[in-house]
């Protein structure tokens, strides 16, 4: 009914809320739960199954252990895991110092893949630069990207440049243009300015002028009555992929 493409199990968040109710990281200590779950997954959907986990938790970081609870999940029927190249610490560790704390282990991830060669592999954590991105998918089949992309959303831009070899790609006075339109549509079914604008945040990130447009989101769309005509002004802070500071704005 959702359209969605996949369902996803995801073994990979530390919170102490997500332990409480027996879900997220807490589940890679329980391999045998972990397939009774992805098998009754398969056999209630057409849709694939996917799982997200990470490669250990607290001071289990084994290759012996990780590849068993691997091939368990495999045995189910999965056929892509999604390996976040860190620990999760479940004990005196936040959910955000969980994401930068352990240290990365790429190479578990690769001993992985070349351990189950006919599981689609996907790795993830820590990836910042297109240059990384080909490295890794000499490795493993996929890359998956979070923070970075959000920090930095026209990254996707040099993604679809770099890895996809596509230059038609939108400039980001395209992009602010698309934001615009939706923005105004959205805020007619009720949605907040600040609840769409707050995720553009960073999309001049590593320009000229990309303080000026956080402090002009700051000020203007990311307040609670944030008002709606002021969204029609981003076009014009917006020309040829750098900011001018418009005097109407000031």
């Amino acid at each position: 009914d959702y359209n969605y493409d996949e369902i996803n199990l995801n073994l990979g968040c530390p919170s102490k809320k997500v332990q409480k109710n027996k879900f997220g990281a807490c589940l890679i200590k329980e391999p045998d739960l972990v397939a009774e779950c992805l098998n009754s997954m398969v056999n209630s959907t057409n849709l694939p199954v996917t799982v997200k986990t990470r490669i250990g938790f607290d001071d289990i970081e084994d290759f012996e252990y990780l590849d068993k609870f691997i091939k368990k999940i495999a045995s189910t029927g999965v056929k892509t895991v999604i390996l976040h190249a860190r620990r999760a610490i479940l004990k005196g560790l936040s959910p955000r110092d969980n994401l930068r704390v352990p240290k990365l282990n790429y190479g578990i991830v690769k001993q992985i893949k070349d351990s189950n060669p006919n599981l689609e592999i996907i790795i993830n954590g820590g990836i910042t630069k297109t240059d990384e991105i080909k490295e890794h998918l000499t490795n493993v089949d996929g890359v998956m990207i979070g923070r970075s992309i959000y920090h930095s959303p026209y990254f996707l831009a040099d993604i679809e440049k770099e890895i996809f070899k596509n230059e038609n790609v939108p400039t980001r006075e395209e992009v602010v243009k698309k934001i615009v339109e939706y923005c105004l549509v959205e805020v007619k079914k009720g949605t907040r300015v600040n609840q769409v604008m707050r995720h553009t945040v960073g999309l001049f990130h590593g320009i000229n002028g990309a303080n000026f447009w956080k402090r002009y989101l700051s000020d203007n769309m990311l307040v609670r009555d944030a008002d709606v005509n002021k969204v029609n002004y981003m076009l014009d802070i917006v020309k040829n992929n750098s900011i001018n500071i418009i005097e109407k704005i000031n």
